[in-house]
């Protein structure tokens, strides 16, 4: 790990952190299932540290620039997890809507700053 790039860093302290907190459960006797999720996540954080170890190594110039998505293809995303959580009202009760609203106007607010709806569009 450089000190230019410590996201391997960060992410193995992150991993950590929830072992000692897994840790903790399996102290204060947590049931045998919870502990093994628990420990199963950590295991998989660890691993995210490791990959982004190994990418950082692979690419010691830093991040490449990516292309961001533009007018409509940025809200997608956004509009199919709000759509979700609003059809997830109809089984767990309309609380779900206080997640799903301020989502989908958050994907509307996307949409029309970037000119989704536009003809011409801007980007």
């Amino acid at each position: 790990m450089t000190k230019k790039d410590p996201g391997a860093a960060l992410v193995a302290a992150w991993g950590l952190f929830n072992g000692v907190l897994a840790a903790v459960l399996v102290i204060y006797h947590g049931h045998l299932i919870a502990v093994m999720l628990y420990v199963g996540a950590v295991v998989l954080i660890e691993l995210a540290a490791v990959s982004v170890l190994v990418s950082a190594r692979r690419n010691p110039q830093g991040q490449t620039h990516q292309r961001l998505a533009v007018r409509g293809a940025a809200t997608l995303p956004l509009m199919a997890v709000g759509l979700t959580l609003a059809l997830l009202t109809l089984v767990y009760g309309p609380w779900m809507l206080s997640l799903a609203v301020p989502l989908l106007l958050v994907a509307v607010a996307v949409a029309v700053h970037r000119g989704a709806w536009r003809k011409g569009g801007s980007s």
